[in-house]
């Protein structure tokens, strides 16, 4: 039932966001520029990069760590800024251009569109797999076997449900029973999806009972909400999870506790992991919180990049991976893991590297 829940809701989210079909979101004329980089690709040591924007995205930070990290190496990364959302591992397994600028790229202050064909890329783990299997919002143009992992780097988030006291719940199983008129704000990941159907929450039956579902875009303190469910908890302040913070700040939050066997379930079907919210993660969280939680972004490539390239950015990501900490996310490299693609395979060149400092088996 998880699974197929995953599916649907990987499903509506490919059908209903803008960098999927990009034309009803395009900006008009003159807003944004197409810039003209030179030669790129790998005889050039010039190579564009999937990234995102520069206002602590995730994929655009970690992409200003490889751009610094490789350049010793001679290597000049151009960073895409507007190759990210669900983009990234098409982009990267097409060798594709670009898209256009939407309206959200311009929110997050990228303007500028690259004119070069993107040679790898950064995205989130899960995301990787998915689009390699050719599975939930990568089923109608995937499978993208010819995708490879460079270098894993984690990057916590936890499973979180808050409510305001005043609703007087213990247990998201009352919103259903009492048939509680609540507005959720959840993030729509297909990890909390699960969530919801679990105890029995489903759109349609929260609006009859006069609630809704409200996604975290545009979120303030004066945001009317009941319920918080999101699994992007973390106090940093990046555009995924930043709300967490405004809205804990603002407001006293009730943190609730979810049922083991739905823990178990995150942990057998949704690709997460067991975790604990301890103490003082968010204003609020007063005590340590059993819960699921996922780590990983991903730099990846395709098969045809060649093994001294793919080397020198394993090598160059290890070599200065003690920078990751100064960025906004709470990144850091992990021996054991930067290696694991969850089934994508590893690069080839990558591989070697990490035999060579014993991280591999």
């Amino acid at each position: 039932m998880v699974r197929t829940l995953l599916t649907a809701l990987a499903l509506w989210i490919a059908a209903a966001t803008p960098v999927v079909t990009l034309h009803a979101a395009e900006v008009g004329p003159g807003v944004g520029q197409t810039e003209d980089v030179g030669t790129t690709g790998y005889a050039t040591k010039r190579l564009v990069l999937a990234s995102a924007c520069s206002e602590a995205c995730p994929w655009g930070e970690l992409g200003e760590f490889l751009r610094d990290a490789v350049r010793p190496d001679g290597y000049e990364i151009i960073l895409c800024r507007n190759c990210n959302r669900t983009e990234g591992p098409r982009l990267v397994a097409n060798a594709a251009l670009p898209p256009p600028l939407v309206e959200d790229d311009l929110r997050h202050g990228t303007t500028r569109r690259i004119n070069a064909h993107v040679d790898f890329g950064i995205t989130e783990a899960s995301m990787l797999g998915w689009a390699y299997r050719g599975q939930y919002i990568y089923a109608k143009d995937g499978p993208y076997i010819g995708l490879r992992l460079i270098a894993r780097i984690e990057d916590p988030t936890y499973l979180l449900v808050a409510v305001k006291p005043q609703l007087g719940i213990s247990s998201l199983a009352e919103i259903r029973t009492r048939k509680l008129p609540v507005r959720i704000i959840t993030d729509f990941q297909p990890s909390v999806m699960p969530v919801l159907e679990y105890y029995g929450i489903d759109r349609k039956s929260l609006e009859s009972w006069g609630g809704s579902l409200v996604g975290t875009k545009d979120i303030t303190a004066a945001t009317p909400f009941d319920v918080v469910i999101s699994s992007l908890a973390s106090p940093a302040n990046n555009p995924e999870s930043a709300f967490w913070t405004t809205l804990t700040v603002a407001h006293d939050l009730k943190f609730l506790d979810l049922d083991t066997a739905l823990i178990d379930q995150l942990v057998d079907k949704a690709d997460m992991v067991r975790a604990t919210a301890r103490w003082g993660l968010l204003r609020g969280v007063d005590r340590a919180i059993p819960t699921a939680g996922r780590s990983g972004e991903v730099v990846f490539a395709r098969a045809d990049m060649p093994d001294d390239i793919a080397y020198a950015i394993a090598r160059a990501i290890d070599r200065q991976r003690g920078e990751l900490k100064w960025f906004v996310r709470p990144y850091s490299i992990d021996p054991l893991t930067v290696g694991n693609g969850r089934g994508v395979p590893l690069h080839g060149g990558a591989a070697r590297y990490y035999r060579e400092k014993h991280y591999l088996d």
